[in-house]
């Protein structure tokens, strides 16, 4: 298994528009030889005194790349890049720590448990910032603009307007937008990450996943959208309001506010709040948060550096056998059965 230096993080940033004009079989521009029969594919394990974890970078075809991360981060790493061409990022994020900078200082922060759309035009630079202290685990997906609207049957008047701008627009200003990442996402982004299987195997999955994700994301953009003005001004502040929500039941997740709490903070009353943030969510404040919680948990587990009760109290819980009653509820499994026997 090769191990990554921050220079192969330098050359994967300034290199990944060029790897889709490449054969599909070959990643040159990495200088890093594949990882097994891990068929069109490379991993990358870090392991130093700065980050921790793992890259992971496969190539469907000539139009898709896939870049799956669970990496920690001690210490700030930058990078500029300059596209070579034209590609659509759609990055699924869990926990993030991410910045992105575009040109004239213009600036955004992706959030964790977010979809962000990213419209990377040739010859327009920009940079990337992880962090110091983050935790990133994500699925980035890079496609090329024709392949995704084609072969995903895209329409811009079925898409939220703002999507539709990025994905669909001519204007580069118009080139990054963020959506909720909803729990169905979520689970689908943890298979991913931690999918157990090998060389034709993980190829299959990987495919299949990434198609799944994909479609999961624009049908629920789409379907959460289709009676909303994207022009209307309350109904703009009223979603803002509903995602403020969401990022506080993110970052408080071991230690949540109550309902009531959580409307106040976000200035909305409670019945407001229940009902609007299931309409965009799709679920209610209560199982959005669970849902988040035990995803939590499971990424804790498979990472394997704390004990269950570690885990259990991390995620809220102060007893371990009400965590694993929760846990078992919501997976069908128990926590010690995603421990590998030493």
């Amino acid at each position: 298994m090769n191990t990554a230096t921050r220079a192969d993080l330098d050359r994967i940033y300034q290199g990944f528009n060029e790897a889709c004009l490449e054969d599909p079989a070959h990643f040159d521009f990495l200088n890093l030889k594949q990882v097994g029969d891990n068929h069109n594919g490379v991993r990358l394990q870090l392991d130093s005194t700065d980050d921790r974890g793992f890259w992971e970078l496969y190539r469907a075809n000539r139009d898709l790349l896939v870049c799956i991360i669970d990496g920690r981060y001690e210490k700030t790493y930058q990078q500029r890049v300059l596209p070579r061409q034209d590609l659509i990022t759609l990055r699924f994020m869990l926990s993030s720590g991410l910045q992105v900078a575009f040109a004239g200082d213009s600036r955004v922060q992706v959030p964790s448990a977010s979809v962000s759309v990213m419209h990377t035009r040739k010859d327009h630079a920009f940079n990337v910032c992880i962090e110091e202290g983050s935790h990133l685990c994500s699925v980035t997906i890079h496609i090329k603009p024709g392949f995704l609207r084609r072969h995903f049957g895209l329409q811009r008047a079925q898409l939220p307007r703002r999507l539709g701008d990025v994905i669909f627009g001519a204007d580069p200003a118009d080139n990054f937008c963020s959506f909720p990442l909803t729990p169905g996402m979520m689970h689908i982004t943890l298979d991913l990450i931690h999918m157990p299987y090998q060389g034709v195997r993980r190829r299959l999955f990987t495919e299949a996943k990434i198609a799944e994700l994909v479609c999961r994301f624009f049908q629920e953009t789409e379907a959460g959208d289709q009676h909303q003005d994207e022009e209307d001004a309350p109904g703009l502040a009223l979603k803002s309001k509903l995602f403020s929500a969401q990022k506080i039941l993110v970052e408080r997740h071991a230690n949540p506010p109550t309902v009531a709490e959580l409307a106040r903070q976000v200035g909305l009353n409670r019945s407001t709040l229940c009902a609007e943030f299931k309409r965009i969510f799709g679920n209610s404040v209560f199982e959005f948060l669970q849902d988040y919680r035990m995803n939590k948990a499971r990424e804790l587990l498979h990472d394997g550096k704390l004990a269950i009760s570690q885990v259990a109290e991390t995620v809220g819980y102060q007893h371990p056998t009400n965590f694993t009653a929760a846990f078992k509820r919501h997976f069908g499994y128990l926590p010690k059965e995603l421990r590998t026997p030493s």
